[in-house]
C-alpha cells in the first residue's frame, strides 16, 4: 500500500522529460539485470551435464545470480515510485537486497580462493572429453571397420544429397511403416538389388525405433541420387552417454529399454556408413549406402563375433 505518501513526481520540481529519464532507466535495469541471471541458469543447465562444475563456483553463481536478481528489483520499484508510493515493499526489496549482498560479499572471501581453480579444472575437463571423444571415435571406427562414424559437430556430418529431402516425423509405432515405404522407394529409384534395397529398409526401420522410443519421437529426412540413397534419423532425447557408447553400438543383445539390442547391431552390420552426433540435446544419424556395396576388409559382424544373416 502506498496510504501515506505520494508519488515521487510530485515531490519537488520534476518535468515529464526527466521522469522518463528515470522510469525508462530503472526499467531497463530490472529488465537486464533479470535478463542476465536466466542466461547464466540456462548455460548451466545446458553444459552441466557434460562439464561438471566446482561447489565453489556454483556456489559463486547462484549467490550472484540471487543479488543481481534482487538489485534488479530494486530499480523496479524506483521507477514505479513516480506513479505509486510503494514505499513500504520497496523497503522490503531493499532490506532482501541487502542480506543477499551481504552474504555474497562475506562468502566471496572464502569461495573465492577455491573458485579461483575453476577455469584450470574445467580446461582439463574439456580435455579430457576431447580425449575421450577422439579415443571413441578412433575404437568405434576400427571396430565397425570403418562403417560407424563419430561426430563431434554438425560439421563432421555428411554433406545432404538433396537440399530437399523428404521430411517425416515419427510420433508413433504406426509412422515407421511410412517410412520403410519411403526408403524403399528411394532403393527403386537409385536401382538397389533386391537385398541393399531391403538391407537399407531394416537399418531405417531399426533407427528410426530408437529415435521413437528412446528419444520419445523423431524426424527422418530421406534423399537420394542415381546410386545412394541417405537418410538422416534426428531425436530430441537425452543422447547416448560418452562412457555407454561402446556397448550401445557394438555389444549384440544389449538394451536399456527391454527389447531385443539387436538395432546398432544390424544397421552395422548392413549399411555402408553410419555418422553419429550425440549429446544432451539429442541425437543425429546418417545412414548412407551405395547401389553397389563394397567389399569390407573384415565384415562388421565378423570382427565382433557374429553374423545376423546366419
Amino acid at each position: 500500500s502506498g496510504q501515506g505518501f505520494m508519488p515521487r513526481r510530485f515531490c519537488g520540481v520534476w518535468d515529464d522529460s526527466l521522469i522518463a529519464l528515470h522510469v525508462v532507466s530503472d526499467t531497463i535495469i530490472w529488465l537486464a539485470y533479470l535478463w542476465i541471471p536466466v542466461v547464466m541458469l540456462w548455460a548451466w543447465r545446458r553444459n552441466g551435464r557434460v562439464l561438471r562444475l566446482p561447489t565453489p563456483l556454483i556456489l559463486i553463481l547462484l549467490l550472484y545470480v540471487l543479488f543481481i536478481t534482487a538489485c534488479g528489483w530494486t530499480h523496479f520499484f524506483d521507477a514505479l515510485m513516480f506513479y505509486n508510493p510503494a514505499y513500504r515493499i520497496n523497503g522490503v526489496a531493499r532490506a532482501f537486497t541487502a542480506v543477499i549482498s551481504l552474504a555474497t560479499a562475506v562468502s566471496l572471501v572464502r569461495l573465492v580462493p577455491l573458485a579461483v581453480t575453476a577455469p584450470v579444472t574445467i580446461m582439463m575437463q574439456q580435455a579430457a572429453l576431447t580425449q575421450q571423444q577422439e579415443w571413441l571415435r578412433d575404437i568405434l571406427d576400427s571396430a565397425t571397420v570403418g562403417v560407424l562414424k563419430l561426430c563431434r559437430t554438425n560439421e563432421d556430418l555428411p554433406f545432404p544429397l538433396s537440399p530437399e529431402p523428404l521430411t517425416l516425423s515419427v510420433t508413433e509405432a504406426d509412422h515407421l511403416r511410412q517410412i520403410r515405404g519411403v526408403v524403399r522407394q528411394l532403393t527403386q529409384d537409385a536401382q538397389f538389388d533386391k537385398i541393399r534395397a531391403g538391407d537399407m529398409v531394416t537399418s531405417v526401420h531399426e533407427a528410426a525405433m530408437n529415435g521413437l522410443y528412446h528419444g520419445g519421437g523423431a524426424t527422418v529426412s530421406a534423399c537420394g541420387n542415381e546410386d545412394r540413397v541417405q537418410v538422416w534419423i534426428e531425436d530430441r532425447g537425452k543422447g547416448i552417454p560418452l562412457d555407454r557408447l561402446p556397448l550401445s553400438t557394438l555389444k549384440q543383445g544389449y538394451s536399456t529399454t527391454g527389447t531385443a539390442g539387436q538395432g546398432w547391431f544390424m544397421m552395422l552390420t548392413l549399411v555402408d556408413h553410419a555418422y553419429l552426433l550425440t549429446g544432451p540435446e539429442g541425437t543425429r544419424l546418417v545412414l548412407e549406402m551405395k547401389r553397389t556395396a563394397k567389399e569390407r576388409a573384415v565384415p562388421f559382424a565378423a570382427a565382433i563375433g557374429g553374423d545376423i544373416r546366419c
